[in-house]
């Protein structure tokens, strides 16, 4: 963006008269970025700390603002939309303007911090109907406006509240209150914002990689099945998918539970058992057909996989399918 400019000398005569010279336009491009505020705080209507009295029973209210309630300890019941849960500690919930809500107790010894403003800003809508778990920067956030509050309003009950629709200002709260708490409550909610912006991406690139692993892993057993019958060394997977060789242990281990040469193996022994069973291959054959390298390391495979050599299981099993 670029603004224009007009140069003018200015001139003073003898007899002090001023005259203008006219010297051309100059542009000047902004330097910087203009900053767009997406919430603002406008109105602060209520804000405190409250320790629930065990008889403790509201009935509920509906007001013109924003309300968000954080649980600091214990549980509380909520109401809003049709919709009743509980919100636990270290949990937040945002009631929007005009929405019919109560809160109460849901076990002794709960305490909370509620507190109601009118701000602008389409973006609140994020917030509706959606329990939120605080991290340590938005409680200290959360602390700041009611340590900062109960300075600047004069305390009152939350049936009180209710009743009047508001908390009046002390006589010696100040203007730097006001703005810090305005202030403070916009950091929360950006901060809030921000951090589902972060979840959301985290979730979205633990997707894809875990889709990754998942994918590499299915080509990998696709490989294994194609070349059953041939020699496979990790060397000709690892240049075949262009991984490493400890990435390609590390992820086929985790997302099937074995080593490659274990799955290689089990894939091998279950067709040996098919083929000593149904055909009338002789073992050196099989174990030649299935890429075993002799037929001792064959016995050996089979038998620590099965419990018993090749011969005996053909034996056994051909006699019972008879």
């Amino acid at each position: 963006m670029t603004i224009g400019l007009k140069i003018y000398k200015i001139r003073l005569s003898r007899n002090k008269k001023l005259s203008l010279a006219f010297l051309g336009d100059v542009l000047k491009t902004e330097i910087g970025i203009h900053i767009n505020a997406e919430i603002r705080v406008t109105r602060l209507i209520s804000a405190f700390y409250y320790e629930f009295p065990n008889d403790f029973n509201f009935e509920g209210e509906s007001h013109p603002g924003w309300e968000f309630v954080y649980v600091e300890k214990g549980s509380v019941s909520v109401k809003a939309d049709h919709m009743t849960y509980v919100l636990k500690r270290g949990e937040m919930v945002c009631h929007k303007p005009y929405e019919f809500h109560c809160v109460n107790p849901y076990e002794e010894n709960t305490s909370v911090i509620i507190f109601c403003f009118e701000c602008t800003g389409e973006k609140m809508q994020y917030f509706n109907n959606k329990i939120i778990s605080v991290n340590q920067r938005q409680k200290h956030y959360l602390n700041d406006i009611v340590e900062n509050a109960s300075k600047l309003l004069i305390p009152k009950s939350p049936l009180q509240i209710a009743a009047d629709g508001h908390m009046d200002r002390s006589a010696d709260g100040t203007v730097a209150q006001e703005q810090y708490i305005g202030n403070t409550v916009e950091l929360l909610i950006l901060s809030l914002m921000n951090s589902e912006i972060t979840e959301r991406k985290k979730r979205v690139e633990y997707y894809e990689h875990s889709l990754q692993r998942r994918t590499i892993t299915a080509d990998i057993i696709e490989y294994l099945n194609d070349n059953i019958s041939q020699p496979i060394r990790l060397s000709d997977i690892c240049e075949k998918f262009s991984y490493s060789l400890s990435s390609i242990k590390r992820i086929f281990k985790s997302e099937t539970g074995c080593t490659v040469i274990d799955y290689l193996n089990n894939l091998r022994i279950n067709k040996a058992k098919e083929l000593l069973v149904y055909s009338n291959s002789s073992i050196e054959n099989i174990a030649c057909m299935l890429g075993f390298s002799n037929t001792y390391y064959f016995s050996n495979c089979f038998k620590n996989k099965v419990g018993e050599s090749p011969l005996k299981y053909r034996v056994k099993n051909r006699s019972n399918k008879n």
